[in-house]
């Protein structure tokens, strides 16, 4: 089982990739991950989920509907790794990891599991989706 965090901003929104190229890793990762997705972003913290919210008009009426009930939210407060399930496999998807958020990673040798999403770079989202790909 591989569990999918996603941020949002700098990822799905705010990202230099084609809009159509985000919405296809977005469709790969419901295809083949529907049942182990998460939100770990700003947008979904404390226990509140804004995340279908901050998505609106963003994705596709249809693609964000599906996104709204499977992707599952996540609880933290001041790191993001408090959301991430460490004792699974997982695949965050993130343009920034704090230097903090880094060294639990290390400490769980759960380094490998964080894909450093750049906004800027138009080809990222094909660079995500291929990632995912070589995983499973």
């Amino acid at each position: 089982m591989l569990n999918i965090y996603l941020d949002i901003d700098g990822v799905i929104k705010g990202c230099a990739s084609p809009q159509e190229d985000i919405e296809a890793f977005l469709r790969y990762c419901l295809d083949n991950y529907s049942d182990s997705m998460y939100w770990l972003t700003t947008h979904c913290n404390k226990g509140i989920n804004r995340a279908p919210e901050a998505l609106r008009g963003y994705l596709s009426d249809k693609l964000l509907d599906e996104l709204e009930t499977k992707v599952k939210p996540t609880t933290w407060e001041v790191l993001k790794t408090d959301g991430i399930d460490k004792d699974q496999n997982f695949v965050w998807f993130d343009d920034n990891l704090f230097e903090s958020e880094k060294r639990v990673l290390e400490s769980y040798y759960a380094l490998d599991g964080f894909f450093r999403m750049n906004p800027k770079d138009p080809g990222m989202a094909k660079k995500a989706l291929e990632h995912l790909k070589t995983l499973g």
